[in-house]
């Protein structure tokens, strides 16, 4: 790395600044190449080559590998947050039911078309020893968020009169948080015959029906 990159990765007081077009182009290659190879075997050189630019070039954008991998899961995180986050909620019980497979309708089409963020919680569960903690940090607060958002949905259908009002919201959210990525692991893995669309409708109203209130 050069002086002027590890000086900036040494004191990490930069602002962070808005990416610009490069930027972009850089980070889809690196996003295709740590979906390919992970992240150890993603290097700076090989990111270069896929970007069709020199690997002093990278550095005018990002300090290191660590900061292509973070600005990746944050690309793709924020939108997916955009994606789940639209919907107004719901009001009453109807709603709810609907904003529920709503939900689980949205990831599923967001999965298929950009499956980064079930990749980059394999990838990071993987290879957590090999990856620095400032990424660790981002992962696991990025997961928490998600957990919190799918703690207040189930909360909001016992509220709604939809679930169960003995219903543990806590536990609820871990088996929703749970059965998504094991059925997104088992598509990557057999294609076809859990396919996201499908296998997470099914979900969704199975767990709508096992949690209904009386």
């Amino acid at each position: 790395m050069n002086a002027a990159a590890r000086k900036h990765t040494a004191r990490g007081v930069a602002a962070p600044r808005p990416r610009g077009s490069l930027d972009g182009v850089l980070i889809e290659a690196a996003m295709d190449l740590f979906a390919a190879y992970g992240y150890r075997g993603t290097s700076l050189a090989r990111i270069a080559r896929a970007a069709g630019v020199t690997k002093g070039a990278l550095y005018w954008h990002f300090a290191d590998k660590e900061d292509f991998f973070v600005a990746v899961a944050e690309r793709v995180l924020e939108d997916w947050r955009v994606s789940l986050e639209s919907r107004e909620p719901a009001t009453t019980r109807a709603e709810y039911e609907a904003e529920f497979i709503d939900r689980f309708k949205t990831a599923a089409k967001l999965n298929e078309h950009n499956p980064w963020v079930s990749r980059l919680l394999l990838i990071v569960s993987l290879e957590s020893h090999k990856i620095g903690p400032r990424v660790l940090r981002m992962i696991r607060k990025q997961n928490l968020r998600g957990f919190a958002q799918l703690h207040d949905l189930v909360n909001r259908g016992k509220q709604l009169g939809a679930l169960d009002p003995e219903l543990d919201a806590e536990w609820a959210a871990s088996q929703i948080f749970a059965c998504y990525l094991g059925l997104a692991t088992l598509w990557y893995l057999h294609g076809e015959r859990f396919k996201p669309s499908r296998s997470l409708d099914r979900m969704a109203r199975e767990l709508l029906h096992q949690w209904k209130a009386a």
